[in-house]
């Protein structure tokens, strides 16, 4: 029987690993692709960030920080010494209308409580800041401009966070999990992201569409 079986080697599969494997447990990740061309990771932005509603999720991005720009040292190899997630901190910009607005003056106690360290200011103040924003049917925006939140690239991410896994133990092997009750192991991590109602029908996540527009300003 294993010890630690993650189903899914993406991001949160190979984080799982490295983590894992650091405490000393022994883990095997399972992954049908390890092309990942339908993993989410690779077709996400690499954004870290703290501006969310709830308490959890803004301490996890303050430790998002915390971590990515340690992994010099934290996830340095023998073959890579020097990893990299080549960081951008140029921060974020949350845009919102009337009808979201209460919902994020709620947030924004959250962030006070954590410490979040954003900004928030009310439409008509927008272009004091972001001149090339136009703020009609806006109510209020939140923002950081202290290098706290930016994106990374999520390759270069995740082959850290694997190699360092292996390094510490951890095996990844190519393999498609139909059902969890083939896994024979004391504990049975489902990483499979967006995929997971596959593996487990009771559980309502589903695979959804988002679209990215990318857009260049004359003036920052």
């Amino acid at each position: 029987m294993d010890d630690v079986v993650v189903v899914g080697g993406g991001i949160i599969g190979a984080a799982t690993a490295y983590f894992l494997s650091k405490e000393g447990r022994k883990v095997r990740v399972i992954e049908r692709d390890p092309a990942y061309k339908k993993a989410s990771f690779p077709l996400s932005l690499g954004g870290f960030r703290r501006q969310f509603f709830q308490k959890e999720n803004i301490n996890l991005g303050k430790f998002a920080l915390e971590f990515i720009s340690d992994i010099s040292n934290t996830l340095k190899t023998k073959n890579n010494p020097n990893p990299t997630a080549s960081m951008v901190p140029n921060g974020y910009l949350l845009l919102f209308g009337p009808e979201h607005a209460e919902e994020q003056y709620e947030a924004l106690k959250n962030h006070k409580a954590c410490d979040a360290g954003t900004k928030n200011i009310p439409a008509s103040k927008l272009k004091e800041i972001f001149s090339w924003i136009n703020p009609v049917g806006l109510e209020t925006a939140t923002y950081t401009d202290s290098k706290i939140e930016g994106w990374i690239d999520p390759h270069m991410f995740h082959n850290a966070l694997k190699n360092k896994a292996i390094e510490l133990g951890a095996k990844f092997e190519k393999g498609n999990v139909e059902k969890l009750s083939d896994i024979k192991a004391k504990t049975i991590v489902s990483a499979a992201g967006c995929w997971t109602k596959e593996l487990l029908d009771d559980i309502p996540v589903v695979p959804q569409k988002h679209t990215v527009f990318r857009v260049k300003c004359q003036k920052h």
